[in-house]
């Protein structure tokens, strides 16, 4: 079976990091390309990681500069405490929406032609000429094979921007403790002016 029919399915996913959640949150979010136009430079072989890091959770994928992909692979997760360090638990598939799109695309054409074979096979047994089923039978699969290669090559181009992502998740959760900064020095309160002193002549004797 091609492994792109059953890939709309999200995966479970959990990686280990001796860091507290805090630490590990602030190495992913550190790790995130802010902004996608920074990097057009890069060459197209590179990749980027996009996405978002907070309180709320992680959504981040890798992707490569200049290429759009539908059925880019999205990790979404949070992480909880493990003994002194923490764990990343989470999904990693299609988004929501793609996903169904493309379940339903695919169920829609299958129908389709279902019932199409059935009318011209019907119209065949009783003597009718099939000239129109048939012709809409030959579109819906050409209109199908069309689609199902698009879904198995944006499949298999998110592959290596998947293996790119975990190898990248690995590193940063691994990495080093970022170091604490520096305390600021607390602001000086402004000097409390004082009151002018007023000189007084002498009284006569």
């Amino acid at each position: 079976m091609p492994q792109w029919i059953t890939t709309w399915r999200a995966e479970e996913i959990a990686a280990a990091s001796p860091h507290p959640p805090e630490i590990a949150l602030r190495l992913i979010r550190d790790g995130i390309d802010a902004r996608y136009r920074r990097h057009v430079s890069r060459s197209p072989a590179d990749f980027v990681i996009l996405g978002a890091a907070d309180e709320r959770g992680i959504r981040i994928c890798a992707a490569r500069p200049f290429i759009e992909n539908s059925w880019r692979t999205l990790l979404r997760a949070r992480l909880v405490p493990d003994g002194s360090g923490s764990r990343l638990e989470g999904r990693l598939g299609w988004r929501p929406a793609v996903a169904v799109l493309t379940v339903a695309t695919t169920l829609i054409l299958i129908a389709l032609w279902a019932f199409l074979t059935g009318a011209a096979v019907r119209a065949v047994l009783l003597g009718v000429p099939a000239g129109e089923p048939l012709a809409s039978i030959l579109l819906i699969t050409a209109f199908g094979a069309a689609w199902a290669v698009l879904v198995a090559f944006g499949e298999r181009m998110s592959r290596a921007e998947t293996a790119h992502l975990r190898a990248w998740l690995t590193g940063r959760l691994n990495s080093p403790a970022p170091s604490a900064p520096p305390n600021p020095r607390p602001p000086t309160p402004p000097a409390v002016p004082r009151a002018p002193v007023r000189l007084r002549p002498a009284a006569p004797g």
